[in-house]
């Protein structure tokens, strides 16, 4: 009887031991949740594109919030992520009208951010990130030169300009 008693209590423990870690779990990701929702502008960006467009070229973009405008010919990009798992990233021009503005959903799996554009087009995303208040880096392959191979680098660190 002692036996049958201490082996419940292994599967209480058990048990118990799994719901504390899921709590845990649930409760990084919450907490990653809201520290990433505010607006958000680039500090530094880096795309290494492999083969690009299908050639025996690399092409790398780099640039830092500081020298944004000068290098993009375009005002910092300011990506907007709401409690409700929406987004959208607004992209103006030097004369701050509105020139893109795709918008979608966004959510935390684990250590990676997965961000689903559906205006103008459905698009997935998924990126590595780690966030920490006001300050957020995402890194991924991608293939952002559309050259139908996901062999692009990108690198980002962006600053939280606004609490929402």
């Amino acid at each position: 009887m002692s036996v049958k008693t201490s082996f419940l209590n292994s599967k209480s423990v058990i048990k118990y031991l799994f719901l504390f870690l899921m709590i845990g779990i649930y409760s990084c990701d919450s907490e990653k949740t809201s520290d990433l929702v505010g607006v958000w502008e680039i500090d530094q960006l880096k795309i290494s594109m492999k083969t690009y467009q299908n050639s025996d070229s690399t092409q790398v973009v780099e640039v830092s919030g500081k020298n944004w405008e000068e290098k993009m010919k375009v005002r910092n990009i300011q990506t907007y992520y709401n409690a409700d798992g929406t987004y959208h990233s607004l992209h103006k021009n030097l004369q701050d009208s509105t020139i893109y503005d795709p918008a979608g959903t966004w959510k935390i799996v684990g250590d990676s951010l997965i961000i689903q554009d559906t205006i103008p087009k459905r698009i997935t995303y998924k990126f590595k990130f780690k966030v920490d208040k006001t300050v957020v880096e995402y890194w991924g392959t991608q293939d952002f030169d559309q050259d139908g191979k996901a062999d692009d680098e990108y690198y980002s660190k962006q600053l939280k300009i606004k609490q929402l």
